[in-house]
């Protein structure tokens, strides 16, 4: 599994045109800066269905957009 948080980020920044952060990311969905910078970094082992559920709300996407195995990240390229 990798994490498709930082494209995400940018499209939302993009759509916005406002400046969005992961520390935007996590003060806006109140997820801790150490899950969104750990799930940046593909760092986190667990994905808790919380910060799942938060995320995809505000990117307003499906958990499959949100990370992507590395058969998924191929047909995304």
């Amino acid at each position: 599994m990798k994490s498709n948080l930082r494209v995400l980020t940018a499209q939302k920044s993009q759509h916005e045109r406002r400046r969005i952060s992961l520390r935007t990311v996590a003060e806006e969905t109140g997820i801790t800066r150490y899950a969104i910078y750990a799930l940046a970094k593909n760092e986190l082992r667990e994905f808790p269905k919380e910060v799942l559920e938060k995320l995809c709300n505000y990117f307003n996407c499906t958990v499959g957009d949100l990370l992507l195995t590395e058969e998924s990240e191929a047909t995304h390229e």
